[in-house]
């Protein structure tokens, strides 16, 4: 609605209240018009930006309402207060038993150097909101080369002493709206604004960290490590539990159990023990401890903000390091039974365990009933984009963002388990889409034999992967025998995938 549309709309409105039929015939018309060309600046503005992903993206969601910027929240100093302390963790006094010394006691410091140092700078996102230092990413990003040997001599002398300076571990928390209507205090997010410095500080000792630890270090954890994701996590447990099912008289009962703020609840004595236990340096111990350890909190809601707590429980949620520190918490959950398997995904764990007879698979049709709900609402924003006379090539991008990326989410896992009636389903919304943008889309089984392809192909080439063991290459000359431990989810997803890598490559493959 601009302010030619605006006046036109004026216009019209005085011309219908004269009564004069012939000034209000012209003044619709120059109304029409007028819209017709205020849409077609509109989407030209948009088209113009398309070497501009973020004006793009921001265009296309202002257009649809999709993905609506709930902003941070807004109130007073009293709320700003009661948001500090419902945000602070709790603290638990360390027993007199606790220690904070490393089992491994080592001569070796973190060293870092000035051409890391640098990259690291470069990598700065300049459009991060400014920190509780104040001191913008912007000003890193374009001195990086100034500032990399002073940064350099700061951080070695950090690594060196294990300590890190108070004014770096400050945080200032923001709000964020968990939904558009808050009714509690629980209905708000801790987005955690910590100084960019230390975030660097962090990338430099997660790469260090990350060195040390073994290559099959947390097999079955699959969140924050290439080459890993939820489906890997999902196809890992289902597989393990259908295979107990093949035996006669046997049924598998699975625990989910999901830690409530772990991030926020992390002790750092129990984390030490548990670094203790992976031999890391003398030096890496005792900087993430002071990593940890005496850490300023404040919240600001609009332009209040809270009094400043100490806290030396928790890791703000937004730094580097919080994921790789709740991975350590939970790296010795293994099962102390062959049957038992346990499968992480960050702070979300299954258990799965064979008990006794019985077949509990009904589960499966919720997940696609939910997914064909949301492909379904899906679709009404590439209408109103088609309304609004995008280009094809944007609404391609935005299907494939938005439904594509639905429907493949864990593919290879749910669609041999579908019925051919929610294939159908699913695949309407696929025609639909395609009748829509006006140009071929892959359908549903190209995108589950697409999947499955790429999926096994990377399992092939990861030893480290836990599914890398069902595969093995064979010579062209011996048959290919599926072995009596293939379990349902075998059938829909490896022999799938057996099938398709058997179409492309001389070696044949044998499910083991």
């Amino acid at each position: 609605m601009t302010r030619e549309v605006q006046r036109l709309l004026g216009e019209r409105n005085i011309t219908f209240r004269s009564g004069n039929r012939t000034l209000y015939s012209s003044a619709r018309a120059n109304l029409k018009r007028g819209m017709r060309e205020a849409k077609s600046d509109y989407r030209r503005r948009i088209e113009d930006h398309l070497n501009n992903r973020r004006q793009v993206w921001q265009g296309v969601w202002h257009l649809t309402n999709y993905r609506a910027n709930l902003g941070a929240a807004d109130g007073d100093a009293t709320l700003a207060e009661e948001l500090n302390l419902f945000f602070a963790p709790f603290y638990v006094e360390p027993p007199e038993t606790a220690t904070v010394q490393p089992m491994v006691h080592s001569s070796f410091t973190l060293t870092a150097e000035e051409h890391e140092v640098r990259r690291t700078l470069r990598a700065v996102n300049p459009r991060k909101a400014v920190r509780p230092d104040g001191i913008p990413g912007r000003v890193l990003k374009d001195c990086a080369n100034q500032l990399g040997g002073v940064f350099t001599m700061i951080f070695n002398q950090s690594f060196s002493q294990s300590t890190i300076p108070p004014c770096l571990k400050s945080s200032t928390i923001i709000p964020l709206p968990k939904k558009p209507h808050i009714s509690n205090l629980n209905g708000y997010w801790p987005g955690a604004l910590t100084p960019v410095v230390i975030k660097c500080f962090e990338k430099l000792v997660w790469g260090h960290i990350t060195s040390l630890l073994p290559q099959r270090f947390e097999p079955h954890q699959f969140a924050y490590r290439s080459n890993r994701s939820m489906g890997d996590a999902v196809a890992t447990a289902l597989h393990a539990a259908l295979s107990h099912l093949e035996q006669q008289g046997s049924y598998v009962l699975l625990l989910f159990v999901d830690f409530s703020s772990t991030f926020n609840t992390i002790l750092p004595y129990k984390l030490m023990d548990k670094l203790g236990d992976l031999g890391l340096p003398h030096s890496t111990f005792m900087w993430i401890y002071s990593f940890l350890t005496g850490r300023s909190q404040r919240v600001r809601v609009g332009h209040h903000t809270s009094t400043v707590l100490s806290i030396s429980t928790g890791s703000p949620q937004g730094c580097v390091l919080s994921p790789l520190l709740n991975s350590f918490l939970t790296h010795d959950y293994t099962p102390t039974h062959h049957s038992n398997t346990i499968v992480k995904f960050a702070d979300d764990i299954t258990v799965a365990g064979l008990i006794s007879a019985g077949d509990k698979s009904a589960y499966r049709s919720v997940n696609t009933s939910e997914l064909l709900k949301k492909t379904q609402q899906r679709l009404h924003f590439l209408r109103v984009l088609r309304k609004s006379n995008i280009t094809q090539r944007l609404l391609v991008s935005f299907y494939r963002c938005s439904i594509e990326s639905l429907l493949t989410y864990c593919i290879c896992v749910w669609y041999t388990s579908c019925t051919v009636a929610q294939r159908k389903a699913l695949q309407r919304v696929i025609n639909t889409a395609q009748k829509i943008i006006g140009c071929p889309l892959l359908t549903l089984e190209e995108l589950h034999s697409s999947r499955c392809l790429k999926i096994a192909q990377n399992i092939i080439k990861d030893t480290a992967h836990p599914g890398h063991h069902l595969f093995e290459l064979l010579l062209s000359a011996k048959p290919r025998n599926l072995c009596n431990s293939l379990t349902v989810v075998g059938v829909g997803q490896s022999v799938t995938a057996l099938t398709l890598l058997e179409s492309i490559s001389t070696p044949r493959l044998e499910m083991t």
